[in-house]
Order: C-alpha cells, then structure tokens, then sequence
C-alpha cells in the first residue's frame, strides 16, 4: 500500500495531462455558450450579484486513498466540517473547518490570505496555496454559473452528454487568474438542458506545484429551493480524474443563510 501510495504521488507531481474531453467540439459560438451559463444563472437567481453575504455549513468524509496522496490540501485533520462566509460584493471568504485536530480559520480577500491553526497563523507557502485553492474552488461550487459567467473567458461549447439521465450542455472556457494561486485554469461546466442547473464541473488544478496537471470532477445533486426562490445544491462528490482516477469526497450542505435570513 505506501508503494502504491509513493508512486501515485509520483506520477501526481509529473503528470502534465490537460483537461479531459468528454466528446469532440460541438459547433457553438463563445456568445452561444455565454448564453448557456447565463441561463443557467437566471435558473440559480443569481446568487453571486444577488447577495451581500451568504453563509454555508458543510460536513463531509475524505477518501482515504485521496488524504494519502494529498495530505496538505484534503488536510483531514481539520477539514471535515466548515462553516463559511462568501461576501461577493466586497471579495472576503471567511471558511472555519473543525475536525480531530482542531479549528483551521482560512481568510482571504483578493490577494490577502491569512491561515491559522488552533489559533496559530501559518507562513508555509504550501499550506497557502492549498488554501487559496480550496476558497477558489468552493466559491465556484457553490454559486456556480452566477459566478462564472463574470469570470470565465475563451468560451465554447461541446457535444452534449448525458448525466444522470439528463442530456447537459457542455460549457469549456479558461479562467485567468486560475482557481486559487494558479496562473490559468481550464473547466467543463455541465448544464442540465431541462433543468437549467450546473450538474458537473470539471477542472484543472494548477494552483499547486503538487497538483498541477491533474483533472478534478465535482458531482452536484439534490438540488433544493429556497425560500427566496434562488436554487442551491445540497449534496457535493468529488472525484479525482487524472492522474489515477479515485473517489476524493463526499459533503453535504446542512445549513445555509442567506443576507442574515436561514434558509436551511
């Protein structure tokens, strides 16, 4: 088992893969594709300019194979339950994860980035950039299209595919800045042609010298509404594609407030 761990941390390190295509182009124009995710986001209520603040509780499991490999990011001693702040308007993110070792407090605001443990403040680079990463990632996670419709370039779109016995459009584009420290990014945003809701999100993850190269997908289900109408999702799977292909995590959202109003 360490063998196989070493050597999965290995080809980690010295993958160079590229995102992966889950069919070949489609004929669509970037203004087409735009438009996908900007219907997606009337479908969400814009959740990115509607709110000053959203509040958002999680709990969720690690795989083991996933906390071996990348101990610094899944950071299982902490990470297993958060309660975050998202303030679109002014760019603050405020995650506080609790887990067997105790409370990682993780602020950033556009550049600025502070990580504490147990009250201490880290000056590990590393620790830094996996944190950035993670605030980078969940912010998209969680306001989705809303968010990338503002901040996603070079986009196209892909033959449609099927998830979950719902046909999605296929939505590709660029991020620069990338998500956390990354100088780029590239994604796959899958859209639910009848539900209007963003079902899939593949990735690159750059922003870690130990992860550069590889692909991650994110599964979203169990969508809900809430009380204000805007729509969420309340379940989260996360899965490593490239280099090996492993489940990494499973969460749930378990409460959520919106402007100071819960609605769940």
């Amino acid at each position: 088992m360490k063998i196989f761990v070493m050597f999965a941390s290995i080809v980690l390190l010295a993958s160079c893969a590229t995102l992966p295509v889950p069919g070949s182009a489609a004929d669509g124009s970037p203004v087409e594709a735009k438009g996908v995710l900007k219907r997606a986001t009337a479908t969400q209520g814009d959740p990115w300019k509607r709110y000053s603040e959203v509040e958002v509780s999680y709990s969720g499991v690690w795989s083991t194979l996933a906390t071996k490999i990348q101990p610094v990011l899944t950071d299982p001693g902490f990470r297993k339950t958060s309660v975050e702040i998202y303030q679109p308007k002014t760019g603050l993110v405020r995650q506080t994860h609790t887990g067997p070792a105790g409370v990682k407090m993780v602020n950033r605001k556009g550049p600025e980035l502070e990580v504490t443990f147990n009250g201490t403040k880290s000056s590990d680079q590393e620790v830094k950039d996996a944190a950035a990463l993670v605030v980078d990632a969940y912010t998209i996670f969680l306001f989705g299209p809303s968010w990338l419709v503002g901040h996603a370039r070079n986009l196209s779109l892909m033959d449609e595919q099927k998830l979950a016995g719902e046909s999605c459009q296929l939505v590709a584009g660029r991020l620069v800045p990338g998500i956390g420290n990354s100088s780029g990014d590239d994604f796959i945003a899958w859209i639910g042609r009848d539900s209007g809701l963003m079902k899939r999100f593949q990735f690159s993850l750059n922003g870690l010298d130990s992860t550069r190269g590889a692909d991650v997908d994110v599964v979203f289900s169990e969508h809900w509404k809430a009380a204000d109408g805007s729509v969420w999702p309340a379940r989260f799977i996360e899965r490593i594609q490239r280099p090996i292909p492993i489940h990494a995590h499973d969460w749930r959202m378990t409460s959520l407030t919106l402007d100071g109003r819960k609605m769940r």
